[in-house]
């Protein structure tokens, strides 16, 4: 079967944790890992990396906007998409207004 080179890349503030699998490859898997950061250069450092390893697809997973420098640096590079975390995130509700200390109703909830 032919190579087929995927990148999963876990993108962070200050920090990219980058893994190469072939998808093509029958049988087990082999994985390279590698950390980069994430200023230009370093950028610049990746898209080296990927395309000298012949990477076609990658798959971003970002909770923040830190994804879109790395999107820019990549595109054109590899086909690119976007997984965003959002089962990660505390789940959206109504915010509780403490009780001061000498407030025995146990607090309010805001607009009531």
């Amino acid at each position: 079967m032919e190579s087929y080179l995927v990148a999963g890349i876990d993108v962070h503030k200050s920090m990219l944790a980058v893994v190469i699998a072939d998808a093509g490859r029958e049988g087990e898997f082999q994985f390279q890992r590698r950390k980069f950061g994430t200023t230009a250069s370093e950028l610049r450092e990746l898209r080296g990396w990927l395309d000298r390893q012949a990477v076609r697809e990658a798959v971003m997973e970002s909770t923040a906007q830190y994804w879109k420098p790395v999107w820019q640096e990549l595109e054109g590079h590899c086909e690119l998409a976007l997984a965003q975390a959002h089962s990660n995130r505390a789940p959206q509700g109504r915010k509780r207004i403490s009780p001061t200390p000498n407030d025995s109703s146990g607090g309010t909830w805001p607009g009531n």
